[in-house]
C-alpha cells in the first residue's frame, strides 16, 4: 500500500481600484482588491515535492491565477460584472454601490446548482451501491436534503440580491469603480 500526499498552492495577485461613493460623494482613495486564482494540487509520493514537482505545481497555480485575472478583466470590460473582490462598501459612510449588485447576481445560482448536482450523485450512489433493501427511499431522502439545500441557498442569495438593490436604490448618482488594470498588465497579456 502506497501512500501520497497532496502538494497545494494558490496565488493571488491585489489589483488597485477606487470609486467615488454613491450616497456621500466622497472618492473612497486607494483600495486594493485581492483576485485569487484556484487551488493547484499535485499528488506525490513524497512528503516534499523534488525541484520538477514544485516548478509544476507553480507553473500550473500560475496558470489559475492568469485565468482568474483574465476572467475578472472580461468581466468588468465586456459584461460590466465587478467581482465581489472589489469590495463596494463605502471607508467613510460605508454604504454599498450599485455596481457590486452586478457581482452579487452573478455567483447567485453557484452554491445551488453545486448542491442540486451532489443531491443527484449522491442519490443515484446511494440507490445503486448502498446494498439495502429501502434504497430507493435513502436515495430521496438524500437527493432531497440537498434539494432543499439549494433551494434554500437561493432563497438566501435571492434576498441578499434584494437588499443590496433596496440600499442602492437611494443614490442619485451611478458611478463605477476605476480600476488601474495597468497593475497586472503582464498577466493580461499572458497566452
Amino acid at each position: 500500500m502506497s501512500v501520497y500526499f497532496k502538494h497545494t498552492k494558490t496565488e493571488s495577485i491585489k489589483v488597485p481600484y477606487s470609486f467615488k461613493c454613491e450616497q456621500c460623494m466622497k472618492d473612497s482613495g486607494p483600495l486594493m482588491a485581492t483576485i485569487t486564482g484556484m487551488e493547484a494540487d499535485i499528488n506525490s509520493n513524497f512528503k516534499d515535492l523534488d525541484e520538477k514537482g514544485a516548478e509544476t505545481l507553480n507553473k500550473i497555480a500560475h496558470k489559475y491565477l492568469v485565468r482568474a485575472v483574465k476572467d475578472a478583466h472580461r468581466n468588468v470590460t465586456e459584461k460590466h460584472i465587478y467581482p465581489t473582490d472589489f469590495k463596494d462598501e463605502c471607508p467613510y459612510c460605508h454604504k454599498p454601490q450599485s455596481w457590486a449588485v452586478s457581482g452579487v447576481k452573478d455567483e447567485m445560482f453557484g452554491t445551488p446548482v453545486v448542491l442540486l448536482i451532489v443531491g443527484i450523485i449522491l442519490g443515484v450512489g446511494c440507490y445503486f451501491f448502498s446494498g439495502v433493501e429501502n434504497s430507493l427511499t435513502i436515495a430521496i431522502v438524500v437527493a432531497g436534503i440537498c434539494f432543499a439545500l439549494a433551494v434554500g441557498s437561493l432563497i438566501l442569495n435571492i434576498i441578499k440580491v434584494g437588499s443590496k438593490k433596496r440600499k442602492t436604490a437611494v443614490s442619485y448618482q451611478k458611478n463605477v469603480p476605476v480600476i488601474e488594470w495597468s497593475a497586472v498588465q503582464d498577466l493580461l497579456d499572458e497566452k
